[in-house]
């Protein structure tokens, strides 16, 4: 460090930000997201997209906008003080973002709900492992019908989350631009 730069006013006050924002961050909100031991990126990406989103439709455009995202816009094309053109991108992408709003915030937590009970019910390890051979050492994987009727359908689920998933971080990332108050 120079000596030069200690007589600086700015050096000073974003050495203050820095150390305020080091204990209090500005985007505390997505810390919460961020979970403390391990997560693959698989799992974080959307995680941190699908709170972008919820952050903004649900304290953002509470705060700042002076519409809501599903306003009337009749009386300001009457008016002419937009255009038929705006309004219907602007419409266009509410619509796009509060579909993807609903499915975070409903359709989601359902299908998390439902994978966690398609999965069945009995965990036991030992009758899904038969001992191969005369050695006891050697096992081979059987499991029941119903454990692979469970496994199938957990698949099925986690397909259709997938997809849907994909499909809405694409419309979040689609108009990423707009997602500023």
């Amino acid at each position: 460090m120079k000596i030069k730069q200690l007589f600086y006013r700015y050096f000073w006050s974003d050495l203050c930000c820095k150390v305020r924002c080091f204990f209090k961050p500005k985007q505390e909100w997505l810390t919460d997201v961020i979970p403390d031991t391990y997560c693959d990126k698989v799992e974080l990406i959307p995680r941190l997209l699908f709170k972008c989103l919820e952050h903004y439709v649900e304290v953002e455009c509470k705060q700042d906008h002076v519409h809501d995202l599903d306003h009337d816009w009749s009386e300001q094309i009457k008016n002419k003080t937009v255009t038929q053109d705006y309004v219907d991108r602007l419409m266009l992408r509410d619509s796009e973002l509060l579909e993807a709003y609903e499915y975070i915030k409903r359709v989601r937590p359902f299908l998390d709900e439902r994978i966690e009970k398609a999965y069945p019910k009995d965990l036991d390890l030992d009758s899904a492992f038969k001992s191969v051979g005369d050695s006891s050492k050697h096992y081979e994987y059987s499991p029941s019908k119903e454990r692979s009727e469970c496994y199938k359908e957990v698949n099925r689920l986690e397909t259709i989350k997938n997809e849907k998933d994909k499909k809405y971080m694409r419309v979040i990332i689609k108009h990423h631009q707009s997602l500023w108050t």
